[in-house]
Order: C-alpha cells, then structure tokens, then sequence
C-alpha cells in the first residue's frame, strides 16, 4: 500500500526540484530588474542629450533641398547630437566622428551611398546642402578580396572655417587628397583602426570608408558631406538599446519636420551588465531558496498534488485519494468527534499518497453544503488549520480551498504525501487504505523507516 502512488523520497525530490525552479526563477526576475535599474540610471543623461538634440534641431534650418546650419556649425557651446539626418534629401548633416571623445556607433545609420561617393573619382567641387563648398575625392582599394570606398575631403569654403581655400592652390589640394586616401587605403587591413592610423598628420578635413558591398561604414573620420542610403530605415522618435562591440548605449532620437537628430548615451559595457545581472541573480536565487527550504516547502508540496478535483470524486466517489465529510461537529473536544476523524483522514494522506477531503458532502457522495457566507470562510479556514497544528506531529503540507456547487458551499483539503517519515495523533500513525483510515501496524511502520533510509 506505502508507495503506491509515490514513494515518500520521490517527494522530496519533487519538492526541492520546485523549490530550485521557483528559485531561478526569482532569480532570473533579479536580474531581469537589475537590468532596468541599470539603464534607468542613465535617464539624467538621457534628459541631458534630449535638450542637446531639442536645440540642435532648433539651430538648423531647411527648406526645399536645402538647409541651413551655420548657427549649428558655429555653436562651440553645444556638444551637438551623433547623428542628424535630413529626412527628405538623406543628407547625413552630423555623424560621431572616430577623432571625438564618444565614438560610439549607431549601427542602423552606419551606412553612406555608394552611388554618390562613386561622383568623386576625380577631385571634383561640390556645393553641399547646407551651403558649404567641399573638394572631394574617392578612390577604390581591394583588400583579401573585399572591397572598400574611401572618401576624403577638404572644405573650400564653410561658415565655421576663417578663410575661404584659394582657387590657386586647387591643384595642391587635390594632389593631397589623392596622396592622404592613398594613406587611408594602405591602413585598410586594420580596418577599425584605419582612422587612428592615417589621422596622424592628415591634412584633409574629412574622410569615411565604406564597404562598397554593404554600404556599411567601415570608419568615420571627421565630417564631410555624404548621404544615407534610401534603404537604410531612421529610427523613430524616442529612446532605445543599442550596442557597438561591447559597449551599451541609450539611443535617443528625436524630431524636427524632416531632420532627425540622434545621441548615444554610454551605459557601460555587455560585461559590466551581465555582471550585475548574474551576481544578482546568483544572490537572490540563493536567498530565495534559503527561505523557500525553511518556510514554503509545505506550500511546494501542495502545488501540483495528485489530489482529485470536485467533479472527479463525486464520480468516483470514496476511494484511496478521496475523502468525504458531511461538516465539523463543532466540539472537537468530544472523543470520536468529526474533528477527530478529520484529522485522522488528513494523517493517513500525509502518511500514504496525495489527497483530497470534501467537507459538504455525505458518505452517499450527496452535496449537502456547509452554509458558510463569505465572512465565515476565513473562520472555517482557521479552524481547520488550528486544529490541525495541535494535533498533529509534525505538521503536513495541507490547502484548504471552497467550491461553490449549485450555490452549496464545499470545502476541500488537500493534503500532500509529506516528506517526513511519518506524521502522528497522540502517537499513532494512520495510513490510507482504500476509503478507510486504518491505524499502521509493526510491518507498516518498519516500511515507513526503511522507504526514508536512502
């Protein structure tokens, strides 16, 4: 009979299995919340660069095809945002340059149009849309196969440069074009590297390097004027997560009409965050399984029982998992009591397999109800739990829950095959054995021992 449902070490097993997935679980939440504390710390920054994007998008100007940003390009007391983007015309008007103190990268907008540098094959005069002169050049290098854009640049008249590039010395400035891309072109195995290589003594006041495959951006140099792909999508209004490497940024993104302006915000790296993340995740999930092992394993033992439904033990009615009680007496001090035999039935399911009794209906398996409003549930509750917690020892994992049948209230104890070896009235063990509670004998006992002797 002991063990036909589950062996009582398997319920330990099952118990601390629950505890250990409840435990990871809390666990995963800490660090789900350290996250979010982690990049909520970095909201005054991103207020911070909110009104640094506000007012760079306050100081540019468009209308048409064109755009004007000489307030913007002037305005040495504004740190001006990573990116702004001309919507219409896809005119990058900023992007972080590799020489500034944050190069972080936004990779959604890592991208420039190949078609347009391709214009620049020969050292040629552009007029730019936002009404500065630039004298351009490109070139193509192959590298292992992969090939590469490489723009460079030198501005010929521009509201933030104090003299205007003499048209005398056009030919010198395309002779240093030609020789600083060569440069950029011999640092290309570097890659990442290829602007920290050939900024030494570069002259040229911008240049980028592309992928002329992806169209992606393989460096950035200081500005020069280049456009966005049509392809490429502009995020929208507000904040994100975004990564470069290693390194995590809050993107925030606002906007103007057609311009777009967008800032990274440093929030540190992925290891700095999975560190939090994991140690308190580690810290919580421990202290959640300490307190779960001392306080909640009846709770654990309860969950998931095998103990029939309502409706599935009026079916079957009395039987090794079901129990039925007509009410309480109401004088649990009288021998042979309904109390007494209450506690005698919850016992021998602690003591044998998973459980269920049904206060509220008779022996016949006929709802009779206990007539108990919903103030008295609690006081019904109570009782049952005092009961049995002066009774028995030690105490077993028990739920008490009411169903409501045809307006009849019944309810329903579940009771959990417990972990310890075994649980007693007065000193007497009682085991389940079909519909009845039947006191143990020698042999039951010493079956009872030797189940917990692993």
């Amino acid at each position: 009979m002991l063990g036909a449902n589950m062996r009582p070490f398997s319920v330990r097993r099952r118990v601390n299995r629950k505890i250990l997935r409840f435990s990871l679980a809390i666990g995963l939440v800490a660090a789900v919340v350290t996250a979010v504390v982690y990049f909520a710390s970095a909201y005054p920054a991103v207020r911070r660069w909110k009104d640094i994007n506000l007012r760079t998008l306050s100081e540019i100007k468009c209308s048409d095809a064109t755009c004007d940003t000489s307030v913007f390009s002037n305005d040495w007391q504004l740190e001006g945002s990573d990116y702004v983007v001309d919507a219409q015309t896809r005119y990058l008007i900023n992007v972080p340059s590799s020489s500034g103190e944050n190069p972080g990268r936004f990779a959604p907008l890592d991208y420039c149009d190949t078609a347009f540098i391709a214009e620049f094959r020969q050292p040629t005069s552009y007029n730019t849309k936002d009404g500065e002169v630039w004298r351009l050049y490109s070139r193509e290098a192959d590298v292992a196969g992969r090939k590469f854009d490489i723009m460079i640049g030198n501005a010929e008249k521009a509201s933030w440069r104090m003299i205007d590039t003499p048209r005398s010395l056009v030919g010198t400035v395309d002779a240093t074009l030609k020789r600083e891309a060569d440069r950029i072109a011999a640092n290309l195995p570097d890659l990442r590297g290829v602007a920290r290589g050939a900024r030494g003594g570069l002259s040229a006041d911008g240049f980028v390097v592309v992928d002329a495959t992806s169209k992606q951006v393989v460096e950035w140099g200081p500005w020069l004027p280049v456009l966005l792909p049509k392809e490429a999508r502009l995020p929208n209004q507000g904040w994100q997560v975004s990564r470069d490497g290693a390194d995590l940024y809050l993107v925030e993104t606002d906007t103007n009409g057609r311009l777009v302006a967008i800032s990274l915000v440093p929030v540190g790296t992925l290891w700095w965050l999975a560190g939090f993340c994991a140690i308190a995740s580690v810290t919580i999930a421990g202290i959640a399984r300490a307190l779960s092992m001392r306080f909640l394993r009846g709770y654990f033992a309860v969950t998931g029982t095998r103990a029939p439904a309502l409706e599935e033990a009026l079916r079957t009615g009395e039987d090794q998992r079901v129990e039925f009680k007509r009410g309480l007496s109401g004088d649990e001090n009288k021998a042979g009591s309904v109390e007494d035999e209450l506690l005698k039935s919850i016992a021998a399911f602690a003591n044998t397999n998973d459980g269920a009794i049904f206060i509220g209906i008779d022996d016949a398996g006929q709802v009779r109800g206990l007539g108990l409003g919903w103030s008295d549930r609690d006081r019904f509750e109570r009782k049952i739990r005092q009961l049995v917690r002066s009774r028995i020892r030690p105490t077993p994992p028990f739920q008490i829950t009411f169903d409501d049948v045809r307006g009849l209230t019944v309810a329903k104890i579940t009771i959990a095959r417990g972990e310890a070896p075994a649980y007693m009235i007065g000193g007497v063990i009682y085991l389940r054995y079909g519909s009845s509670d039947v006191q143990a004998q020698p042999e039951d006992i010493g079956r009872l021992v030797s189940e917990y002797a692993f």
